[in-house]
């Protein structure tokens, strides 16, 4: 973990971008710089395993660390995740070429009439399949992996997909099998029945899904792939970062993307920012080129269009963040949405994307898409169809590092959330703890009630009234009494037990949709916590602590991409503790903007016929309920909560993450003014200056902490965060 003496970086949810070359724990454990010498024995061991006919690489000896994280069990699975993440950690050969003298080639020859036809001139085994190559000539290499593969020719690759036929009852039985699921998702009403000032607008998900069906009785689509973009507009227009299906042949297969990456910064912290060519800004620096329309449209609202298009963030200025390069996006190795990342590249981008400047200049370039599977077998649509079918250490860092503070007389510090999407729930609680020790987080939760839901709850309360007090908490019981289902488990908002069902369970009505009474976790209760394996901060061995800073002390720094834990702990914060809050970028406005602008609440995976047809499908089934709106009923996620200060991104804030912490610091606690926000306290928003304050603080050395600094082996850091997903990579 990278932390200056006077800032903490919310860990858990900023490592999610790593993966983005294979998206899952088997890429971690291949690339555990942590572990001396992994990337080398990893690197040994995949260039052997990549090569390896399929038979011979299931039965090959794969290393304990692999075999873990890639699959538990040797089949086709854990082949193909290897022989992915073994392409990813490949050395680069010494011309600086992707392709190396041993990668197995494919030779890709499309006919109007065959657009999906792959003609082998080797022979490849679907565990041991790398590469294609476009054409019959130098084409450009494509590796199976979408960050390291490039770049293909869009407008073949689309043509593929549509050649794809539609197999209407097997469509029909995937719609219908979707639809109870949906039940589940707790907030159906008030996407369907927003707030005033939610500006995504109002999407009825369920009578989305019912046109779907209907257009497919219709016979109203014209191929797969039509279908599956209507289903992902499910998902599109939810934006709702834990609600996801993402159909399996339009995002599993291909992904487009646009030949140009950008960047949007300001003069200085307080002015509305300009967007440019990422390349132009590293060659030119602030001489790049403004670019003012994009495929003839206005840049600003072409960009606007695509986020509309699709976006996991319902915040707008969060996704339009997104859509940019930063620093915190560079050092988790991400590319940005607009380039190729953001949920609107799964649909087809056209030909070419053409930039113009403000000097009346032009770009233009040939639009890519990447293949992120292995196309062994597959010769026209048909084909294609067929085969689509770490707790402890965190605590003990933050421990060691507010000791160090505490050491060292530090008396303020920035917590820097910019890009986070989360992690464990009960972390979220104990991080807030550990800096307000005694406050107790509100973390008030609601449940949406189905059938379904009634049904488990009344079945596991009925079995847990059986058990005797003595054996609630042996291994053989303890799960069905803790279980969510159990009255009895769980506490009210005032922490006291649930007296009957349906104290619990009785439908509290919102909108006319059922839900539960709101509840809190028991984090007294060391069981809840067991999983991971450490108390939480307030309580139990850990009641006792002093808070580090004082609340007026405290900077919480966002850019909007603040989802899931991370908007529970930022809540408490700012609820609770009262800090200071300050966001960056946005779009280019001088209005407000929320310093969370994610999914706050928690996630539940889907199973059966919809995860086996997706490329990642998730639900939201719980909501967090604010303080402030107990009353209301209305989720977090449709709260607009403004930051106390907006700044603008600089130039050099891209290179430089010091600028950034020293302008929040500058305008928080020097009054050197904002774009816009709500004031820090009582004292109000200055927006008038639009210059820095003289006085600028003064910035240590950034200290590296590692494990050995908190006491633990080295081998540790190697975790299996559960919150993992398929889809957590391309959460915009």
């Amino acid at each position: 973990m990278v932390s200056p003496s006077l800032l903490f970086l919310l860990l858990p949810g900023t490592a999610l971008m790593k993966a983005q070359c294979a998206a899952d724990n088997c890429l971690r454990a291949l690339n555990a710089t942590q572990t001396p010498g992994r990337i080398a024995s990893a690197q040994a061991f995949g260039a052997t395993f990549t090569q390896l006919p399929t038979a011979a690489a299931k039965n090959t000896s794969i290393p304990g660390y692999a075999s873990e994280h890639c699959g538990g069990a040797l089949g086709s699975e854990l082949s193909s995740r290897l022989s992915s993440a073994c392409s990813c950690i490949a050395p680069s050969s010494a011309s600086g070429s992707v392709a190396t003298s041993t990668t197995v080639y494919a030779t890709v020859t499309p006919t109007p009439k065959y657009p999906c036809h792959n003609s082998t001139s080797t022979r490849l085994g679907s565990g041991t399949w790398t590469g294609i190559r476009t054409g019959t000539g130098t084409g450009t290499f494509i590796t199976v992996n979408p960050i390291r593969a490039w770049r293909q020719s869009s407008p073949m690759l689309h043509a593929c997909l549509k050649s794809v036929p539609l197999h209407k009852e097997v469509a029909i039985a995937l719609v219908d099998a979707i639809r109870p699921y949906l039940e589940w998702q707790s907030t159906l009403v008030y996407i369907k029945n927003p707030p005033a000032d939610y500006e995504p607008g109002a999407f009825d998900l369920l009578g989305h899904l019912g046109k779907t069906r209907e257009k497919l009785v219709a016979d109203g689509y014209n191929g797969e792939i039509d279908f599956q973009e209507d289903l992902f507009d499910m998902t599109a227009k939810t934006r709702d970062g834990h609600f996801a299906f993402l159909p399996d042949a339009l995002t599993k297969i291909f992904r487009f993307g646009r030949p140009f990456a950008l960047v949007s910064y300001a003069q200085d912290p307080l002015s509305v920012p300009a967007i440019k060519t990422l390349d132009e800004v590293k060659a030119n620096g602030d001489k790049a080129r403004t670019v003012s329309r994009i495929n003839g449209v206005d840049a600003s609202a072409f960009i606007q269009d695509l986020i509309n298009q699709a976006s996991a963030t319902q915040d707008l200025d969060a996704a339009k963040n997104s859509m940019f390069h930063s620093k915190s996006m560079e050092n988790l190795g991400a590319t940005v949405a607009f380039h190729m990342l953001g949920w609107h590249n799964y649909r087809y981008s056209g030909e070419s994307t053409t930039i113009e400047y403000a000097t009346g200049d032009a770009s233009s370039a040939a639009n890519f898409a990447v293949v992120a599977v292995p196309f062994a077998n597959v010769t026209d649509g048909e084909s294609f169809y067929q085969r689509t079918r770490i707790t402890r250490i965190f605590q003990k860092t933050v421990d060691s590092f507010l000791e160090a503070c505490r050491a060292d007389e530090k008396s303020k510090i920035i917590v820097d959330l910019r890009m986070n999407a989360g992690g464990s729930i009960l972390q979220g609680h104990d991080l807030f703890r550990q800096f307000f020790p005694h406050s107790e987080q509100d973390g008030f939760s609601r449940w949406r009630e189905n059938g379904a839901f009634m049904t488990m709850a009344a079945v596991n309360s009925a079995a847990a009234g059986n058990i005797a007090p003595q054996d609630r908490d042996t291994p053989a019981l303890v799960g069905l009494w803790h279980s969510r289902w159990n009255y009895q488990s769980g506490v009210n908002m005032t922490n006291q037990p649930f007296t009957s069902f349906d104290a619990k369970f009785g439908p509290r009505m919102w909108k006319g949709d059922p839900y539960t009474a709101l509840m809190r976790e028991d984090l007294a209760n060391p069981i809840i916590t067991a999983s991971l394996g450490i108390g939480i901060t307030g309580y139990g061995s850990r009641r006792n602590f002093t808070q580090p800073f004082e609340s007026r002390d405290i900077i919480l720094l966002t850019d909007g991409f603040c989802a899931s834990t991370c908007s529970v702990f930022a809540s408490g914060m700012k609820i609770q503790g009262n800090v200071k809050t300050v966001v960056m970028g946005s779009r280019p406005n001088n209005g407000l903007m929320q310093g969370v602008g994610d999914q706050e609440a928690s996630l539940s995976q889907l199973t059966a016929l919809p995860m086996i047809r997706s490329a990642g499908a998730t639900l939201n089934v719980r909501d967090q309920i604010l303080r402030s709106e107990v009353g209301t009923g209305i989720p977090a996620h449709f709260v607009n909560e403004p930051a106390d200060c907006r700044l603008s991104w600089t130039l050099g804030m891209l290179g430089d993450v010091r600028e950034i912490w020293e302008a929040a610091a500058n305008s928080a606690w020097d009054g050197a003014g904002c774009i816009a926000g709500t004031g820090f306290g009582e004292a109000r928003l200055r927006v008038q200056s639009s210059s820095k304050s003289a006085s600028a603080a003064h910035w240590p050395e950034i200290k590296v902490i590692s494990a050995a600094d908190v006491g633990l082996d080295e081998g540790l850091l190697e975790d299996d965060d559960s919150d993992w997903g398929p889809e957590d990579t391309f959460m915009f």
